[in-house]
């Protein structure tokens, strides 16, 4: 992916950090992001002692908190693997050893209950529900008297001023300024202790829709801030129709990368026997929405596994039968051979890949294939400047 470095001062530390096109605010440190360390610096916290940045990104907000103060514990978390690769590499960058990052779904995947201070940089596109969440849900996970610092841009500003004019949260600090506000707020001592998974309650949950499958018929849970919630891409139309040869077949094993909504996975499900799936995504949502949909349309649990990963480098004794997936055509030429090499690798002995992206990337991973020799042309369809390409293991 096409990187870019920029450097941050806060409190007299100088910071470098690296980032990827395919991030948030990729080319400078966002102008929200700043706003908010600097209210943090402007009102004085500093005596927390264990701090968690939810949605981190690349990591600014949680290592400049970090390098300010050293004998804190930072926690990290994004739903975006990428996101938890980068901050990953800038905590190492700028010598920080001591400091938490893993991928979390909201507050989801965060085991911990007492952070002094939570601090985010909230995207505006989540949906009111997942906002609220991320809002109010803070409560289960901090010391009595902790406080939340978030920023927010105007498009949500309105909602999130109504949201914590709560009887329950006290607000602490707030300022704005042309396209962004920041809050800090605490809350006040409830009796309420207990935080329901919020994907399991379903806030994420959009709408339904249902997917032809030759006699058969399959219906699949849409969520917000995903694309297909309503009209199948043209990828995913190659992709299903490529995969109606398969008429039964008998497949150990599949690994489906970049599926979405689910229907790809859920078709492989419905046209061929199947022993057990393998779903990659970087983001955490997709793989519990596709988990989900596999699961709501007979196919069992105990022979789905999911990896959140940046790449499809599977375990050595992991070797598939057919590998399925959508290529981001906004990721580099060199990011798309990549994985195309990954899968030649992996694939099982007369397996099968099919690749489906812009009609542009496929013509360059034709002219790739042939011309390292790594994998042979089965046939390729076109579909409105889209294509998919099926190859062979030679």
């Amino acid at each position: 992916r096409s990187e870019e470095e920029q450097m941050r001062q806060y409190k007299k530390e100088c910071l470098k950090f690296k980032t990827s096109q395919a991030l948030f605010s990729s080319q400078d440190i966002d102008v929200g992001t700043k706003h908010l360390l600097n209210t943090l610096t402007d009102e004085k916290y500093n005596n927390y002692k264990k701090v968690l940045d939810l949605g981190s990104g690349c990591g600014p907000i949680g290592i400049a908190l970090k390098s300010a103060h050293p004998s804190s514990e930072v926690h990290m978390v994004d739903k975006d693997a990428l996101a938890v690769e980068y901050s990953r590499q800038n905590a190492k960058i700028n010598n920080i050893s001591d400091i938490c990052v893993y991928g979390s779904l909201g507050y989801d995947d965060v085991p911990d209950k007492d952070f002094d201070l939570i601090v985010s940089n909230i995207p505006a596109k989540v949906g009111n529900e997942v906002l609220t969440h991320m809002l109010k849900d803070a409560r289960y996970h901090l010391m009595p008297g902790g406080k939340v610092a978030v920023v927010v841009i105007d498009a949500i500003g309105d909602y999130v001023s109504k949201e914590l004019s709560d009887s329950e949260i006290k607000i602490v600090f707030y300022k704005r300024w042309p396209g962004h506000l920041v809050f800090h707020y605490e809350f006040l001592p409830s009796s309420s202790n207990k935080q329901e998974n919020s994907f399991a309650s379903g806030i994420y949950d959009r709408g339904e829709k249902q997917i032809s499958l030759g006699a058969s018929q399959a219906l699949l849970k849409t969520t917000y801030n995903l694309p297909e919630f309503d009209t199948l891409s043209f990828e995913t139309e190659l992709l299903l129709n490529s995969l109606k040869i398969l008429n039964n077949k008998q497949l150990e094993t599949v690994l489906v990368f970049n599926p979405g909504q689910g229907y790809v996975p859920v078709a492989l499900s419905e046209l061929a026997k199947r022993n057990r799936i393998y779903l990659i995504d970087r983001d955490l949502q997709s793989l519990r929405i596709f988990q989900k949909n596999l699961v709501a349309n007979g196919y069992s649990q105990d022979n789905i596994t999911t990896f959140f990963q940046v790449g499809i480098i599977l375990p050595e004794h992991i070797q598939p039968d057919y590998i399925v997936g959508i290529l981001n055509d906004k990721d580099s030429p060199d990011v798309n051979a990549m994985i195309v090499r990954q899968a030649a690798m992996q694939l099982k002995k007369e397996g099968r890949i099919i690749i489906a992206t812009s009609s542009t990337a496929i013509t360059r991973i034709e002219s790739l294939v042939k011309k390292e020799n790594i994998l042979g042309v089965v046939a390729r369809q076109r579909l409105k400047g889209r294509s998919s390409i099926t190859l062979r293991h030679i």
